[in-house]
């Protein structure tokens, strides 16, 4: 894991963070922590524009870190107006990379993405049904599978359409890998015995995978991109979730955009491990604030009415109605004092301020009993802004070395 921090006002950015990173096997059964790892990165010092990334440390098995140094390379001196165009750029060269990412590497992730979704969603699924029985038989299994794939296409339905993709892209991922889902098939189901309806089924699961605005959690990035255009005179920030190619198509989702500007002076985004940022932000932490408003929408105006047994859905919905009155008339306005303060911060200070959030995160993770420490120091730490492009505040071993225009810590 991470944790990630831009403070930005009209004078410039900061942006901060740590080095842990966690590999593992690829199967969850061993993982190591290394405290060594690169998530913020330059494009060209003359350039106010910087990225960032968390989540998997690579994609699809090339690291970020060699994916964004490359492209800064291919960008050379080339300009654009907005930071969208830097970042349609950056996404496009990613696209366009299949010397990074050749089609037997991406036909290797389908097949591998595939495989596992339809074991989790629906084997496994298939195999709990069939423990609570003493005895099923194959007709019955394959009415069982068929039902659980039913239910699964139901909530794909739910899904909006990637907006990055044209309609019929997850049709044409199945043709063109339907040797692939073959084998998968033959690997994962072939003592079942499918009927051609449920070998459709599967393949129609397919489908909804890649055309729909949904990423595996194994192989979704997140790539944070901040800084100013040529035509564009206050920061910008942009946070991108990215998939993994297929038949020669990244699939990605702009998932936030911040601006500075009109109606914000200034702004705190933390990313990754937040929750000790919200809690400073905010004055409480998400996962107290997140129990009392489920207590309290278990709680009737009258005490004497209240029911432990209420609805699951009815305590949602009045919990959700709680959360946003609390958020508009108590943590709104618990925060408006130190937004305030950021608008008016040096960009100095701007530094300063996205360090120390990123090390009392740091500091939280070392103290935690329960939980693994994927937050540490050091903290790469960098200033953007329009006079001076990118400037190193503090950078992990080659402080000082990497460029001579350091302006210390």
């Amino acid at each position: 894991m991470t944790c990630e921090v831009v403070v930005m006002n009209k004078r410039g950015i900061a942006l901060a963070a740590d080095s842990a990173v966690t590999l593992s096997d690829g199967d969850g059964n061993a993982s190591k922590v290394y405290y060594t790892a690169e998530k913020l990165f330059c494009l060209s010092p003359d350039l106010p524009v910087a990225i960032m990334t968390y989540g998997p440390a690579d994609i699809m098995g090339v690291p970020w870190e060699t994916v964004v140094k490359v492209y800064a390379q291919k960008l050379g001196g080339r300009r654009f107006d907005t930071l969208a165009e830097y970042a349609q750029d950056f996404l496009a060269f990613i696209e366009g990379a299949d010397w990074l990412f050749p089609g037997e590497t991406q036909t290797r992730w389908l097949q591998s993405l595939v495989y596992g979704f339809w074991k989790e969603c629906y084997v496994d699924e298939l195999e709990r049904m069939l423990a609570e029985e003493e005895k099923t038989t194959p007709k019955g299994k394959l009415k069982k599978l068929a039902a659980i794939i039913a239910a699964d296409h139901e909530d794909w339905e739910r899904y909006p359409d990637l907006a990055c993709v044209s309609s019929g892209y997850g049709q044409r991922v199945r043709e063109i890998f339907a040797e692939a889902l073959d084998e998968a098939e033959h690997d994962l189901l072939e003592e079942l015995a499918l009927t051609p309806a449920l070998q459709e089924a599967l393949r129609k699961t397919v489908e909804f995978a890649y055309q729909k605005e949904w990423f595996h959690p194994r192989d979704r990035s997140h790539v944070v991109i901040a800084g100013m255009g040529e035509a564009e005179p206050f920061p910008i920030l942009l946070e991108y979730e990215v998939g993994t190619l297929a038949a020669g198509t990244l699939r990605y989702r702009k998932a936030d955009e911040t601006r500075v500007g009109e109606d914000s002076d200034g702004t705190v985004a933390p990313f990754g491990q937040r929750e000790i940022i919200d809690s400073v932000i905010q004055g409480i932490h998400p996962r107290i604030y997140g129990q009392l408003m489920r207590a309290a929408a278990r709680m009737p105006q009258d005490l004497e009415d209240y029911d432990d047994e209420d609805e699951p859905e009815e305590i949602e919905e009045r919990a959700e109605a709680f959360s946003q009155l609390a958020h508009e008339e108590v943590l709104r306005p618990y925060a408006k004092p130190l937004l305030s303060a950021v608008s008016a911060l040096p960009r100095q200070d701007l530094a300063k301020m996205a360090e120390s959030l990123v090390n009392l995160t740091a500091f939280f993770m070392r103290m935690s009993v329960d939980e693994e420490q994927t937050v540490s120091e050091p903290v790469d730490v960098a200033l953007l802004s329009k006079g001076d492009g990118f400037i190193w505040v503090k950078h992990k071993d080659v402080r000082g070395l990497a460029y001579d225009r350091s302006i210390g810590a």
